[in-house]
């Protein structure tokens, strides 16, 4: 029983963590995305 509850709870660990990453991942692909969109802007203002 102890050790199936263990296996369990890694297994929910695991879960988590993965959706965690994934959820930082699309998080950093959306910001990339926003990034390339307004790049020539940023761009523009820093140079100036």
């Amino acid at each position: 029983m102890r050790i199936k509850k263990s296996l369990l709870s890694n297994q929910r660990k695991r879960t988590l963590n993965r959706n965690k990453i994934r959820l930082v991942n699309r998080r950093h692909t959306q910001f990339a995305l926003d990034l390339c969109s307004n790049d020539r802007p940023w761009l523009n203002s820093e140079s100036e």
